[in-house]
């Protein structure tokens, strides 16, 4: 996947190496050329010194052909604004943003954006989101032999019955959140959008999970 992080700050380098060893293709963005100092002689994506709220700096970093974004700078609002910009002008489909004031995280989260507050697993925490989109690992038993998972329902599994994701073995229901309501699995229950949903899945079934959430098949 093509990556773009905004802000080279602990959390940003730290989040750029991470992908980068997944085999992603990254660009980090800061305003300060120092900053890449954190990167080190090892990271192997690129980088570009300009304010990221700048069309043409967005442009210079392919934005256009962008899979994800994470704002992560130290600054709440700028990561409000590029992550608005990336989400509803150039429609990227898989947008974070850091938020360092908890009084700010309303804001984030009633603009639609995924949002993660700042802390020590911060960087951990939004790679997940990034490389793995609508996927949370919550807990893993083993050499990730089993891991708990939580997703979000999209547009394109609603009206669907819960028991979709019992098919074929590859993961077992064991709850959900229902309009802010957390109740155990049932296989009849219907798919709304935006529902959460806790599946025990095999760590190698975790690609299959996200072909099903995004291609709708099994």
């Amino acid at each position: 996947m093509k990556l773009i992080i905004v802000g080279c700050g602990r959390v940003g380098s730290e989040l750029a190496h991470a992908v980068c060893k997944e085999g992603h293709e990254v660009v980090v963005i800061d305003r300060d050329a120092f900053a890449f100092e954190r990167l080190g002689n090892d990271f192997s994506g690129r980088t570009i010194q300009g304010d990221a709220r700048s069309r043409r700096v967005l442009e210079r970093a392919g934005i256009e052909g962008t899979h994800g974004l994470a704002a992560v700078t130290s600054s709440d609002m700028m990561n409000l604004v590029v992550a608005r910009a990336a989400r509803i002008i150039f429609k990227i489909p898989n947008v974070i943003a850091r938020v360092y004031d908890p009084k700010h995280f309303d804001v984030f989260i009633e603009s639609g954006l995924q949002t993660v507050i700042s802390s020590s697993w911060a960087a951990n925490r939004i790679e997940q989101l990034l490389t793995h989109p609508g996927i949370t690992e919550l807990a893993s038993l083993g050499h990730r032999d089993l891991v708990l998972i939580e997703i979000r329902i999209p547009p394109r599994r609603v009206g669907e019955r819960l028991a979709v994701f019992a098919q074929e073995g590859i993961a077992h229901p064991v709850g959900l959140v229902l309009a802010g309501k957390a109740r155990f699995a049932d296989d009849d229950i219907l798919l709304e959008e935006g529902d959460l949903v806790a599946l025990m899945v095999s760590g190698s079934e975790i690609e299959h999970i996200e072909h099903l959430l995004v291609e709708g098949e099994v």
